[in-house]
């Protein structure tokens, strides 16, 4: 049952006096008829993601906060897009995106490419036909909603307004790419860790008490070379640090291979050459890491896999 979510800024928690709200209390009784149906009928495990490969590494649940995370061209973007359309295709879910950094014609012909699996551009090859051009965009139309900026970024605050509107609606997934589009990512380093406090808190309470799954995009801080090397991203990583970890439910980190971390899995017989050489040129390997999952005997244990993104079909596998 979706509740009522008291959206505060940081402002409103400095000047809050600490009795001004007080906790719930529950007893068992009180909710032993939802208790007995854990004993009859089990308890709800974690959804799966339609990638066969994050089976038992990864899966979505409602009511919780998901952090993606990796440098730039990584592939987070382009992973929530895909999960998200693999989420209304086989959950029948309602799906609202916020990518201020994409142009919302060009996020919606890239979301009809991996729906049909063709490309939509004259310019490619492999073009699917008009009635599937348009078979896409009737799913599109049916399943998602954009949100554009119009003269200035929204809070977190406003935008979780919105999120509580639209989840009235109907829609049960919102998407924010990236964190740092809304108007108090600017605080400065000194006030970063309040903000993240109060807002991932903000956003972690309208999943849970709307059960609603909300995902959102961090970039990490720009690496120093580690002996020329660029060292991969780490959960630790993150700007704002350690808050994003310890306040998601879920955190999981994308690397796109270079031709020396291929080389490297090949010779430690993580990667069979067959695999390489099958291959053309459009794919490219990318590594999904889950490094934080609440409850992981229902939802997936830590651990990474290795996925292919195919150019072409905006597809991974």
């Amino acid at each position: 049952m979706k509740g009522k979510l008291k959206i505060v800024d940081f402002d409103d928690v400095l000047k809050r006096d600490d009795d001004a709200k007080e906790c719930k209390e529950v007893y068992v009784n009180d909710v032993r008829d939802k208790l007995q149906t854990f004993f009859t009928d089990g308890y709800d495990l974690g959804e799966p993601s339609y990638l066969d490969k994050l089976n038992g590494i990864f899966s979505w649940r409602k009511g919780f906060l998901y952090c993606f995370s990796g440098y730039p061209q990584s592939g987070k973007s382009e992973f929530i897009n895909y999960g998200m359309l693999l989420r209304a295709k086989h959950y029948s879910d309602r799906v609202v995106m916020y990518s201020p950094e994409s142009n919302t014609y060009e996020l919606i012909t890239n979301l009809a490419r991996s729906y049909i699996g063709k490309n939509v551009n004259p310019e490619f090859d492999n073009i699917c036909t008009e009635d599937e051009y348009n078979n896409a965009l009737d799913f599109i139309q049916n399943h998602f909603v954009f949100l554009e900026n119009e003269e200035e970024l929204p809070s977190v605050a406003g935008l979780l307004n919105t999120f509580e509107r639209l989840s009235n609606k109907g829609f049960g997934c919102f998407v924010i790419d990236p964190m740092n589009w809304l108007v108090e990512s600017n605080v400065g380093e000194t006030n970063l860790y309040n903000y993240l406090k109060v807002s991932l808190t903000n956003l972690k309470m309208f999943a849970k008490n709307f059960d609603t799954i909300v995902c959102y995009i961090e970039h990490p801080k720009t690496p120093s070379p580690v002996r020329g090397v660029i060292p991969k991203a780490t959960a630790f990583s993150l700007a704002g640090g350690t808050m994003h970890f310890n306040k998601v439910d879920c955190m999981c980190l994308l690397h796109r291979m270079t031709q020396q971390d291929i080389e490297d899995k090949l010779s430690k017989g993580e990667l069979l050459q067959q695999t390489l050489d099958n291959k053309q040129n459009n794919i490219n390997f990318v590594e999904f890491e889950t490094v934080k999952m609440k409850s992981q005997r229902l939802n997936g244990k830590l651990g990474s896999a290795l996925l292919e993104y195919d150019f072409i079909t905006g597809r991974f596998k």
